[in-house]
């Protein structure tokens, strides 16, 4: 998936001919600028597009699956390539794919590890303390 199928599936600037409206929306809903382009400023590798940052980017959270992961894959090439500071900088330390704010794995690992069933060997940290062990508990 590329930055345009991105744009022309989901960006509202988007024209059937590959033009841009250019309209900026405020947090109030109101248009804030529009300035139109008679082409689609991610065609550009390296342009930045505001209305893309604010309005297109966070809806990856709305996608599940294969569609997800092309998707955060073109908006990462997109943040390398037009220098965008990365809201997440942190690296899954099991498969190395980023990771949200405040969590410790990314959402795959995170539910591989969720489903590896009990914990004994935390339950027995927790207990250790105690001053008793596994067996006098059961």
């Amino acid at each position: 998936m590329t930055l345009l199928q991105i744009a022309q599936n989901h960006c509202a600037n988007w024209q059937t001919d590959g033009s841009c409206l250019g309209a900026i929306i405020d947090d109030d809903l109101k248009i804030r600028r529009c300035v139109p382009k008679p082409k689609c400023v991610l065609a550009t590798l390296g342009s930045r597009c505001l209305y893309f940052e604010e309005c297109v980017a966070p809806n990856v959270k709305h996608f599940d699956g294969r569609y997800r992961e092309q998707f955060e894959e073109a908006l990462r090439a997109y943040r390398l390539a037009a220098n965008v500071p990365s809201a997440c900088s942190r690296l899954c330390p099991e498969c190395r794919r980023p990771i949200e704010p405040r969590r410790r794995f990314c959402a795959v690992c995170a539910a591989a590890r969720r489903s590896g069933g009990e914990r004994p060997i935390a339950w027995r940290r927790r207990s250790a303390g105690k001053g008793f062990t596994c067996q006098q508990l059961r």
